[in-house]
């Protein structure tokens, strides 16, 4: 960027940010054979426990149908069972298995990666910073106004 020029659109270095981290988080999980979709579902169902394919829709932003191909897939593999929701007969709870907690850690260790990979540039002390202005940003954390 030119010196002259004003910063772009903080919702611009967001997309690029998002971008750069995917790309990163990717490498990091090939070898695990896992894509950036379904290790979110993991580390969302790891982080928030079961959850209706409607919730876990919300929560991720996926649409219906990538959805089920997701579920379906993870559940091949052993690492989610869907269940009959225990109060909602129309719905079903998805939860880790085993297998999936025990892929969780080494997901969690390869998100660990990318993000040292990303902050690469930051001292320590700025990482926590924009750790924690992220997520008010995001509104996964705190309020600013708290």
């Amino acid at each position: 960027m030119k010196s002259n020029q004003p910063p772009p659109p903080v919702g611009l270095a967001l997309r690029h940010a998002h971008l750069r981290a995917a790309r990163i988080f990717a490498e990091e999980l090939r070898p695990l054979g896992l894509e950036n979709a379904p290790a979110g579902l993991i580390i969302n169902l790891g982080h928030l426990g079961s959850l209706t394919q409607r919730q876990l829709m919300d929560v991720v932003g996926m649409d219906k149908s990538a959805m089920v191909r997701q579920l379906d897939q993870l559940e091949a593999r052993g690492l989610v069972r869907r269940r009959p929701h225990p109060t909602d007969r129309r719905a079903h709870a998805v939860e880790l298995t085993e297998a999936g907690r025990r892929l969780l850690g080494r997901v969690l260790e390869a998100a660990d990666r990318a993000e040292e990979r990303l902050l690469t540039g930051l001292a320590p002390e700025r990482r926590a910073e924009f750790r924690e202005l992220l997520l008010v940003v995001s509104e996964l954390g705190p309020s600013a106004q708290e």
